[in-house]
């Protein structure tokens, strides 16, 4: 598989008449706030490996995880001015500069993660991508974050009915209260920091995440009942500095982008054995998990909330909605 794939970059760059046997060496470093073993993470080293095995060590990628160079926010700024080659943010952080990235952080936008993929990988992917331009960013690719589902202390949800009068922990941001409260459940936000403490005493019911957080916060010592409503899936995407893209030759940008466009199903691969590991484990430790539930009740309550958070991106939403998958 990887000679087809050297022997494909090698006739693009024939094609293109390039060379780059007088390139300079080229270090990427790249931010990610997660650390090694994390999907992101790995789904990049193994970018890098592709681009040194392609260039015999021309081209690497050195990774700095674990929020060694800050926060998502401080490394976008960085690779913004070009003091930073690479970084993997959340598209809520790159919502100022494009402002149609926001429409994923609704519910239900994406009806499954074939969907998203579809929506991504396609036109409108493309599209929103090529408008991080204007921002001093060259957008690679799109990277699976999974979704988020609720859980709680004192009941499995088996319907939209059972999430009545629940308080469901949720991050701080209106749309998501609204989104709870639209299902019948009570939305509190409440720092992450202080979630563990605040199902311990009741503050709150319980939370909605995804099952690897749920293992890695131990949140399964003071919920019991899981169950994959799937309600939010909000891709994460790589990027590259443009001020740094501009000085390179179009050969390596051409096998930046081809390392880019087998890392993006690679994090994927990596995400789903993960979910899948984390759900086994729920289910070993005697955690009720539901994983096959009507989502067409939630869809159809939460609509309203979409249709007041995401009136400025409506067009973008039916051509979401229109993908199939």
């Amino acid at each position: 598989m990887k000679k087809c794939i050297v022997l494909l970059i090698a006739v693009s760059m024939m094609t293109l008449g390039l060379t780059a046997t007088a390139a300079d060496k080229l270090v990427i470093k790249s931010s990610d706030v997660h650390g090694d073993g994390y999907p992101t993470v790995e789904a990049i080293k193994y970018m890098g490996e592709l681009l040194d095995t392609w260039t015999n060590g021309r081209i690497t990628i050195q990774v700095f995880g674990s929020m060694q160079l800050g926060g998502e926010k401080e490394a976008l700024e960085q690779v913004q001015v070009g003091a930073l080659e690479m970084t993997r943010v959340s598209v809520g952080v790159v919502g100022p500069i494009v402002d149609e990235f926001n429409a994923f952080n609704l519910p239900y936008v994406f009806r499954s993660s074939q969907h998203m993929y579809n929506v991504t990988d396609g036109e409108i992917g493309t599209e929103l991508l090529q408008k991080l331009e204007k921002g001093g960013l060259i957008g690679l690719g799109y990277m699976d974050a999974g979704s988020r589902s609720f859980y709680n202390s004192v009941r499995p949800i088996k319907s939209i009915d059972d999430l009545d009068g629940l308080k469901i922990r949720v991050m701080q941001n209106p749309i998501f209260v609204e989104m709870v409260n639209a299902m019948g459940g009570n939305g509190i936000p409440v720092a992450f920091n202080e979630l563990y403490t605040a199902m311990q005493t009741g503050v709150v019911d319980g939370a909605e995440n995804n099952p690897p957080t749920v293992i890695h916060q131990k949140h399964y010592e003071v919920a019991k009942y899981y169950t994959l409503t799937e309600h939010l899936m909000v891709p994460e995407i790589f990027v590259f500095s443009k001020k740094v893209w501009d000085t390179l030759s179009e050969t390596d940008q051409l096998l930046i982008r081809k390392a880019a466009a087998l890392t993006v199903p690679k994090e994927r691969e990596l995400w789903k054995a993960m979910v899948d590991k984390a759900l086994n484990e729920l289910s070993e430790m005697g955690y009720n998990v539901i994983k096959e539930i009507d989502k067409e009740p939630f869809i159809k309550a939460t609509e309203p909330v979409r249709v007041e958070f995401g009136s400025k991106y409506l067009d973008l939403i039916k051509r979401i909605q229109a993908v199939e998958g």
